[in-house]
């Protein structure tokens, strides 16, 4: 039937025009990034920061050392791979894809943001971490915006108990917004990179999910039609 035909154009049409939205809306960023540069907002970073230094314990340390982990290409990476290869294995194709999608996605416009604001790292003497790339905006937390909104939409179609629901969303929130919480406190963010990390990735994933859902809208009036 032509309906199935057109399913995944429909589908990357709408992806298309996302995509296109979702970096135009980061790159009006730039309003931002000129902000961010005045001494007062300079000031409220660098405060932001070492409040959160303040508090370094070891046992503190090692927790965002792992957060800084799980959200490192190291683990997203694999992480990915494995979670679309076992939905595609269990029949769930399209929900694969959307996986996929949106990690790859979000990857791709840290990278062309990163190279378009080009801000330097904080050179900080207390910075636990030390790392060489762009600092804006935050790419850990930009996938994991990503990631975990994307995981958190399809648990929600599938899941049916109220606590299930509530667990998936506890765990995915408290997931990305500590993964993003860890960079600043390693010393290898500013808090301005954070928010704009998940900015980029929250608008992404929505774009995502508008794509999906007007793809089954227009699915479903073109099988009721057919």
């Amino acid at each position: 039937m032509k309906w199935l035909h057109d399913e995944w154009r429909i589908f990357l049409a709408y992806l298309a025009f996302g995509l296109g939205v979702a970096l135009a809306l980061g790159l009006c960023l730039a309003e931002f990034r000129e902000e961010i540069a005045e001494p007062f907002l300079q000031h409220v970073d660098a405060a932001l920061m070492q409040a959160l230094h303040l508090d370094a314990t070891p046992g503190l340390t090692l927790l965002m050392k792992t957060l800084t982990w799980i959200g490192s290409p190291t683990v997203i990476c694999p992480a990915v791979v494995l979670a679309a290869g076992w939905l595609w294995w269990k029949g769930y194709k399209r929900q694969a894809a959307l996986v996929l999608i949106t990690t790859g996605g979000g990857g791709l416009l840290d990278v062309v943001m990163k190279l378009f604001f080009r801000r330097n790292r904080p050179n900080l003497p207390w910075a636990i971490l030390h790392e060489h790339s762009f600092s804006f905006p935050s790419g850990h937390s930009v996938e994991a915006f990503a990631m975990y909104g994307m995981l958190l939409y399809l648990s929600m179609k599938h899941l049916n108990r109220a606590w299930e629901k509530a667990l998936s969303v506890v765990g995915a929130l408290g997931l990305a917004f500590g993964i993003g919480l860890s960079r600043i406190y390693l010393g290898v963010h500013y808090p301005s990179d954070v928010a704009a990390g998940y900015f980029v990735g929250g608008v992404w994933v929505l774009a995502v999910i508008a794509a999906d859902w007007r793809r089954n809208r227009t699915l479903e009036k073109m099988r009721a039609a057919a």
